[in-house]
């Protein structure tokens, strides 16, 4: 494939060593913020309807976090260094700033055809950055290329049904790409891949917080929103504690300690993509979900905003427990039973918002200390007799 391309844009790249230090840069950080404000729409599309917005957001983030994966593998094998691949980063930018723009039109009125055109550029640019380094990436791109066709003939479509099926295909397509194309020759820096996955995480969060802010947008300040509001931000500080105290670091190490590079690319493709989609839906549903809840701390909540306040976090915590499994990492099922009891307590909001607040905390601290003595025990050497 590089063949086809100029001379002058073709060039050999040689992969980071893992002793070696490669930072994630100002630019790549400046494409997650970009990122994540795209993502950041579907909280408002959750947040209306729960039940048709999460199926939305479902099938759309599919293709737009294979997508966003493909730019963080693509900056791990090509560090954005050149002035030419800076400016072709940011094309992608603009790209991902009209589909952010676009997202509330894909399914319903045409100016969703505009999420069509961000993702083609998108895609058109991740594909040719990629052919500099990896040859065999062309059959990647093809498929790349088709979703984005089926993502058209959504929005050239009528509304309904017709819209489900094709973007349904659209993920469905990329999401095949890793089961009939090999991971051999590909090479993937594990401190720079997790500090970026961590990284887009971080700004996630951040984005939650700003949920709380657009929710009391206009409200008076007093306890129920002020409750709320830290109740809120105490969830999204245990969200964070769970995953980069111990979680990330220690995929990290993994990573690492994976000598062979398809087995290391395997793992990155079921701990930080696969496992990372409930991570990073469940940040949105929780977000959605605070939405409601800001400035009603007093009162109590409707049934669906009960369930996506704790099954926002229940997601997330499922999402940590699949990293777990995929490294492998030590004790995924408690992550499982702490999603399970986050779950239970959720008839708590039809009583009092509060309420259920506070209990999600006290359940996360609880369970996340269980899992911190649970670990330094198992450190300690056993005694001698």
């Amino acid at each position: 494939m590089t063949r086809i391309l100029p001379s002058w844009f073709v060039e050999r790249i040689n992969p980071v060593p893992d002793e070696d230090d490669l930072p994630v840069s100002t630019l790549e950080l400046f494409f997650d913020l970009i990122f994540v404000f795209t993502v950041a729409q579907f909280t408002a599309i959750i947040a209306h309807d729960p039940l048709v917005g999460l199926l939305q957001t479902v099938l759309m983030f599919g293709f737009l976090w294979w997508m966003y994966s493909g730019y963080a593998w693509l900056t791990n094998v090509i560090p954005p260094e050149r002035p030419a691949r800076r400016i072709l980063l940011l094309i992608a930018m603009a790209g991902w700033l009209v589909v952010a723009l676009a997202i509330p039109a894909a399914f319903h009125g045409g100016g969703g055809i505009w999420i069509a055109v961000g993702l083609l550029v998108i895609v058109l640019v991740h594909g040719l950055m990629y052919l500099q380094a990896a040859r065999a990436f062309g059959a990647v791109f093809i498929a790349n290329l088709v979703a984005v066709a089926a993502v058209f003939a959504a929005e050239i479509g009528p509304e309904g049904l017709w819209r489900y099926v094709f973007w349904a295909l659209a993920s469905a397509v990329v999401w095949s790409v890793p089961i009939w194309h090999g991971q051999r020759g590909l090479r993937l820096h594990p401190a720079h891949i997790t500090e970026r996955h961590g990284l887009v995480v971080i700004v996630a969060l951040g984005e939650s917080v700003v949920a709380i802010g657009i929710g009391a947008a206009g409200l008076a300040i007093d306890a129920d929103l002020l409750i709320a509001a830290v109740l809120g931000l105490a969830i999204g500080a245990c969200m964070w504690w769970s995953l980069f105290v111990h979680d990330l670091p220690a995929t990290e190490h993994a990573l690492t300690a994976t000598a062979d590079a398809t087995k290391r690319v395997r793992k990155v493709l079921a701990g930080l993509y696969y496992s990372y989609i409930p991570v990073l839906v469940g940040i949105l549903i929780t977000a959605a979900g605070l939405k409601h809840a800001v400035g009603h701390a007093m009162e109590p909540l409707d049934p669906a905003s009960t369930l996506l306040l704790s099954g926002g976090v229940a997601t997330f915590l499922l999402g940590t427990a699949g990293l777990r499994f995929s490294m492998p990492l030590p004790r995924p099922l408690e992550r499982v039973a702490l999603a399970a009891a986050v779950l239970v307590i959720a008839p708590l909001g039809l009583v009092n918002t509060a309420l259920q607040l506070g209990a999600i905390v006290i359940v996360l601290v609880a369970g996340l200390e269980i899992e911190r003595r649970v670990a330094r025990a198992a450190l300690k050497p056993a005694p001698s007799e």
